[in-house]
C-alpha cells in the first residue's frame, strides 16, 4: 500500500544532460487504431436515449399494471352484484308464484264461501264471524290485499330484472376492460424487452470502442516506454564510456608523472616535488575511475535471494496494481512481499516498512534478490516510496533489476538507475 509509480521520464530527463551519440530509434510497434471521442459520445448518447425509453416504458407498465388490477376487481364485484341480483329474482320468482296461489284460493274461497274452504278461511279471519255474506266480504277484501302483494312482487321482479341487465352490461365492460389492460401490459413489456435488448448492443458496441481507446493508449504508452528506455540505456552507455575513457586519461597522466618522479628522484632523492605530483595524480584517476558507473560485480549468491528472484520473475506481465499482492495484480512492495514470502521470509506491504525490516548494506556487496530502495519527488512524505529487486543477470546484464513499476504497466525487467537512489537492504539478514 506504500508503493509509488516509477518514472521513465525523470530518468530520461536525468539522461538528457548528456550529449547522446547515435541514439538507435527504438523499433516501432504496429499502430493502434483509437476511436474518436465523437464515435464514443455519440454511442453513449444513443444508451442514454435508449434508457430514458426504458424509464418511460417502465411508468408506463407500472400504469398499465394498475389499471389491469383495477379492472380486475372492478370485474370481481360486477359478477358478485349480478350473482346477487340474480339470487333475489329467484326468491322473488317463488314469492310470486306462492302469492299468486293464495289469489287463487282466496278468490275460490269467496265464491263458494259456503263450503269447506270459506269455513276454513273464516276461522282464519275470525273465531266470531259466522255470517257468510261476511266471511264473503273479508274473502274479497283478503283477495284484493293479496293481488295488491302480487302486483307489488311483480314490479319488484321487472326491477331486479333490469338491475340484472344492467349488472350483465357493467361486467361485460368489465370484463373487456381487463382485456385492454392486459393487451396493454403486454405491449410495453414487448417494447421494453427490444429497448433493452437495443441498450445491450449499444453497451457492448460502447465497451468495443473504449477498449479500443486503452489499448491504443497501451501501445502508445508502451512506444514511450520503450524510446525512454533506449535513450536511458544509450545515456548510460555514454556514461560508461567517458567514464572509461577519463579513467585511461587519468591513469596515462599518472604513469607519466610517476616516471617523471623515478627520473627525478634518482638523481635528487630529497626532491619530494614531483613525488607529491606523481600521487596526486594517481589518486585522480582513482577518483575518476571510481566516479563513474561501472557495471555492478555481485558480491555473492544467497541461496534465499535467488529464490525470491525466480519467484518474483513468475509475476512478469502481471498489472500493476495500487494495494496489489496476488497474481491478479501487484504493486512495487506487493511483488517483493510475495517473492521473499517464496523464500520463507516475511515482509510489511510497504516499501518505507520493508526498508527498515532490511539488512542495510553498501551497494558493492548487492546480491540477486537484494532490495533496492527509492525516493521520487512528489511521491509521499515516506522517506522510502518504491522498491525493486535486483537480479544480477537479465535482460540488462549485471545491470538488471526487476519491478512492478505503475499503473498502467506490468511487472518487468529495468536496468538498474541511480536517481532517487535511498540505499540497498538485504531481507531475512
Amino acid at each position: 500500500m506504500w508503493s509509488v509509480r516509477f518514472r521513465c521520464a525523470v530518468v530520461a530527463t536525468v539522461a538528457s544532460t548528456i550529449a547522446l551519440v547515435g541514439v538507435a530509434a527504438p523499433a516501432q510497434a504496429t499502430p493502434v487504431t483509437s476511436p474518436s471521442p465523437s464515435q464514443v459520445q455519440s454511442a453513449k448518447a444513443e444508451a442514454a436515449a435508449l434508457e430514458t425509453t426504458i424509464a418511460a416504458d417502465g411508468q408506463r407498465a407500472q400504469v398499465a399494471g394498475e389499471r389491469y388490477d383495477q379492472a380486475t376487481v372492478s370485474l370481481q364485484h360486477a359478477k358478485a352484484r349480478l350473482a346477487t341480483v340474480r339470487a333475489e329474482l329467484a326468491v322473488y320468482a317463488g314469492r310470486i308464484v306462492v302469492a299468486r296461489a293464495r289469489v287463487r284460493s282466496a278468490a275460490v274461497a269467496a265464491y263458494v264461501y259456503g263450503d269447506s274452504a270459506a269455513a276454513q278461511f273464516g276461522e282464519v279471519l275470525s273465531s266470531n264471524i259466522v255470517d257468510a255474506s261476511t266471511i264473503t266480504a273479508y274473502a274479497g277484501v283478503a283477495t284484493t290485499h293479496l293481488k295488491a302483494s302480487v302486483d307489488q312482487l311483480a314490479v319488484d321482479e321487472t326491477r331486479l330484472r333490469e338491475s340484472e341487465a344492467a349488472q350483465a352490461q357493467a361486467a361485460a365492460r368489465a370484463s373487456s376492460a381487463v382485456v385492454a389492460a392486459a393487451s396493454t401490459r403486454r405491449a410495453v413489456d414487448g417494447a421494453t424487452s427490444a429497448t433493452q435488448v437495443a441498450l445491450g448492443r449499444v453497451k457492448g458496441h460502447i465497451a468495443q470502442l473504449i477498449a479500443q481507446q486503452e489499448a491504443a493508449a497501451a501501445a502508445a504508452a508502451e512506444a514511450r516506454a520503450r524510446a525512454a528506455a533506449a535513450a536511458a540505456a544509450q545515456a548510460r552507455a555514454s556514461e560508461r564510456a567517458a567514464a572509461l575513457a577519463k579513467q585511461q586519461q587519468a591513469e596515462s597522466q599518472a604513469a607519466a608523472a610517476a616516471n617523471v618522479a623515478s627520473a627525478v628522484a634518482g638523481s635528487n632523492p630529497s626532491n619530494t616535488t614531483v613525488q607529491q605530483a606523481a600521487a596526486a595524480a594517481t589518486t585522480s584517476a582513482t577518483s575518476a575511475s571510481s566516479a563513474g558507473q561501472l557495471p555492478l560485480q555481485p558480491a555473492g549468491t544467497n541461496p534465499a535471494g535467488l529464490q525470491a528472484v525466480r519467484s518474483a520473475e513468475s509475476y512478469l506481465g502481471v498489472p500493476y496494481v495500487w494495494g496489489g499482492a496476488n497474481s491478479r495484480g501487484v504493486d512495487c512492495s506487493g511483488l517483493t512481499l510475495l517473492a521473499w514470502a517464496s523464500a520463507g521470509v516475511s515482509l510489511s506491504h510497504s516499501a518505507w516498512y520493508q526498508y527498515g525490516e532490511s539488512q542495510h548494506i553498501p551497494l558493492s556487496q548487492i546480491e540477486p534478490g537484494d532490495l533496492v530502495f527509492y525516493w521520487f519527488p512528489n511521491d509521499g512524505s515516506d522517506p522510502v516510496t518504491h522498491v525493486a529487486m535486483y537480479v544480477g543477470s537479465g535482460p540488462y546484464g549485471a545491470q538488471t533489476l526487476i519491478q512492478a513499476p505503475e499503473t498502467g504497466e506490468t511487472v518487468s525487467y529495468v536496468s538498474m538507475y541511480y536517481y532517487g537512489l535511498v540505499g540497498v537492504g538485504r531481507p531475512g539478514g
